[in-house]
């Protein structure tokens, strides 16, 4: 079975869809399954959310009381929400491949959909053309590769020693978009760099290793 997150809060009434952000933002704060560590360039998008939820707290209550500007302003809001929640749901399903069951603790709804039996399964390949740019601003680079049918997200290992040394190599990202992982907070130096795909069986081969200095 496979598990993905329901889109059901977009036709949610205010009152509920105020419940629905509350009990959402509760369970992502802090969530174990999901550390800000494993977000990467999204963390910035959870934060987002964050902030737009602290203010639609206030306006939310405010509009209450059935002032226009407020109802107004409480709508426009939500709008912008839903846009952020699309992100997150996203980003969730891409990190919980290996742990779908981790969904269950995001506050979010989940649906479980039955895997087609039907279909001839592709086992995941190295990515053949992975790359990595300095961005020229301090600590940050971008990765990049051709995804493949089945992949679920890409997975990033750097390594600052001996790149033939496996126990040099640790997790930097797991990103849903291939052909853009940002990392960021990468240490100045020369640094090896290595990535792999997810798929709903598990991760494939590591591509090949490429290293880049970082100012």
């Amino acid at each position: 079975m496979l598990r993905r997150i329901k889109r059901d809060y977009r036709k949610l009434a205010p009152g509920k869809f105020f419940s629905f952000n509350q009990n959402v933002k509760h369970c992502l704060i802090g969530n174990p399954n999901f550390p800000e560590a494993v977000w990467g360039a999204h963390l910035a998008v959870l934060q987002q959310y964050f902030e737009k939820m602290d203010r639609h707290f206030l306006v939310f209550r405010l509009a209450a009381n059935g002032d226009r500007l407020q109802i107004r302003e409480r709508d426009k809001l939500t709008e912008e929400i839903v846009v952020l929640l699309d992100e997150i749901a996203s980003v969730l399903e891409a990190l919980s491949v290996r742990n779908p069951d981790a969904l269950f603790t995001t506050g979010f709804s989940v649906t479980q959909e039955r895997r087609s039996h039907n279909r001839t399964k592709l086992p995941l390949t190295a990515p053949p053309d992975f790359s990595v740019v300095n961005t020229g601003e301090r600590g940050k680079a971008i990765g990049s590769a051709t995804t493949m049918p089945g992949v679920f997200n890409s997975e990033i290992h750097i390594n600052r020693k001996d790149p033939s040394v496996e126990e040099d190599w640790f997790h930097k990202l797991i990103d849903p978009d291939a052909s853009n992982m940002v990392m960021e907070n990468l240490e100045a130096g020369n640094t090896f760099f290595r990535m792999r795909f997810h798929g709903p069986d598990g991760h494939g081969p590591w591509s090949a290793i490429t290293s880049v200095t970082i100012t």
